[in-house]
This record gives structure tokens, C-alpha cells and sequence, in this order.
């Protein structure tokens, strides 16, 4: 039986641990009296995270465009959705579409489920754990990331923190008939933004960010809708599939270090 790799995106959002951003706007209002960009960026993160991970249950759907560089430097632009369901600690549905793949992800606690109904195949991971944590693994041993599941994971305990450096107040502006406020942050990897709603709910509405370290800078954009449902039925979160699907197992990354050699060694040869 061939070993597969799951690619689950044409397009992909960067591990939490890396979200970051700025926007050059030196004359933008300020929304704090911080002197300390570091520790006003902090501040704002950490309480959207606080927010988030205070909620049992997360429903939400996006619509996502991102950049794609192609080997000639041109770039062109992938489209597509998601819709997740998560109802903490460890179960999880996510229906992923984007114009030439399709994949449904389950977690129920025990494993990592990865459907690609189009071609009738599945994998397996074995994942006893949070569903953070096994999207965290999979991730890290596998090469599986899923756009914009990262929101179910700030402010986990087992998540990673965000790590900002600074944060601009752009400015109020409307998304979906809500008024919301619009940041602007930097970080290690990435330029990111966010526009988050005001009052005892603040949720992202609309997030955005820039690789500014990777080869042509591509963008990434993703609206969000979230749902204020009450119940999540148990059975959602069981995988189904026909009978004729037939199971491929995973192949996992080589580590880091053997990688980056072999990108070394590549590139000498050229």
C-alpha cells in the first residue's frame, strides 16, 4: 500500500506560535497610552485569547483567500472555506473546501480522522489527547495544518501562546453590521491583522496576514462567522464514510535537522 501524505491545503496558516504582524501607519490612533509596544501588543492578545478559550464551545465558518508564489515568482490567488466545530476538550469536526481539495477532519479524543471524500480515502491518527494537542502533533509529525482551526487553540492550556512584538490601533470600521476595532501587530514570522468586535464579546471578525519572511511574501485573508449555538450533538464528531473507502496510511515528516540538510545539500548542488 502506498504511503500518502495528506495535503489538506492549497493554501496554509501558520502555526500559532509564529502570529505576528505590523502596518506601516505611524500616525494612526493609538487605542493605548503604553509606551511599550511589546507590552501593549501583550495585552490585547492575551485578552482575545483569554476570551476564546474561556468558551466551551466554538462554531464558526470562514471564507479564506490566500497567495500562492509560484516558482517564476508569479502570484496567484486559492479561495475557500471552512466550517468548524469544536466542543472542548476533544472533539472536533472540521469540513475544509478550497477549489481542488475537499477533506473532513474528526477528532472524538481518541483519534485523528482525515476524509478526502472526493477520492474515497482516509487516515488515521492515533491521538488521545485535546484536540488541540492532536492538531499540535499532526502538525508537527505529519505536515497537517489546517487553515484557521489555530482559533480553537488561544489561550489553550495546551495551545501555543501568540507572540507579538508590537500593536497598532488602526481604527473602527464595520464587518457584518458590527462595529469593530482594527489592530495591527508584528511579530517574529508574520505581519498580521485583526478585526475584532467591540463589547463583552469581542470576537475576530476578519484576520489577515503577510509572510514577510518567506519568498514572495504571500498574503493570507479569512472572514469569520461565528454561530452562538448552545449544543453540539456527540454524533457529529463521528466520522462517516461509505464502505468502499479505503484506508492509506500516513507517512511522517523526516525530523527537522535531516531536513534542513537536505535543503543545504540541494541547494550547494544547484
Amino acid at each position: 500500500m502506498a504511503l500518502l501524505k495528506f495535503l489538506l491545503l492549497c493554501f496554509t496558516f501558520a502555526n500559532p506560535v509564529l502570529w505576528a504582524s505590523s502596518v506601516a501607519a505611524q500616525d494612526s490612533q493609538q487605542k493605548s497610552t503604553s509606551k511599550d509596544p511589546a507590552e501593549e501588543a501583550t495585552k490585547i492578545v492575551r485578552s482575545l485569547e483569554k476570551h476564546l478559550s474561556g468558551k466551551s464551545r466554538l462554531v464558526y465558518e470562514t471564507e479564506l483567500t490566500s497567495d500562492v508564489i509560484l516558482d517564476n515568482g508569479q502570484k496567484i490567488q486559492i479561495a475557500g472555506t471552512t466550517h468548524v466545530y469544536f466542543k472542548r476538550p476533544n472533539q472536533l469536526l472540521v469540513k475544509l473546501e478550497t477549489e481542488s481539495i475537499s477533506r473532513l477532519i474528526y477528532h472524538d479524543g481518541k483519534q485523528l480522522t482525515i476524509i478526502a471524500p472526493n477520492e474515497k480515502y482516509y487516515g488515521i491518527i492515533e491521538a488521545r489527547s485535546s484536540s488541540v494537542e492532536a492538531l499540535m502533533r499532526a502538525a508537527q509529525d505529519y505536515g497537517l495544518e489546517i487553515p484557521l482551526v489555530d482559533l480553537i487553540g488561544w489561550g489553550a492550556k495546551d495551545g501555543q501562546t501568540l507572540e507579538v512584538e508590537s500593536a497598532i490601533y488602526i481604527g473602527e470600521s464595520e464587518i457584518q453590521g458590527k462595529t469593530v476595532d482594527h489592530w495591527a501587530f508584528r511579530g517574529p514570522k508574520l505581519d498580521w491583522e485583526a478585526w475584532v468586535t467591540q463589547g463583552d464579546d469581542p470576537l475576530p471578525l476578519k484576520i489577515s496576514t503577510v509572510s514577510y519572511h518567506a519568498y514572495g511574501q504571500p498574503r493570507f485573508t479569512a472572514t469569520i462567522n461565528w454561530n452562538d449555538r448552545t449544543s453540539l450533538n456527540d454524533n457529529l464528531f463521528t466520522p462517516k464514510m461509505d464502505k468502499d473507502f479505503r484506508k492509506i496510511p500516513f507517512k511522517k515528516l523526516k525530523p527537522a535537522q535531516d531536513r534542513d540538510a537536505e535543503d543545504r545539500e540541494k541547494g550547494s548542488n544547484e
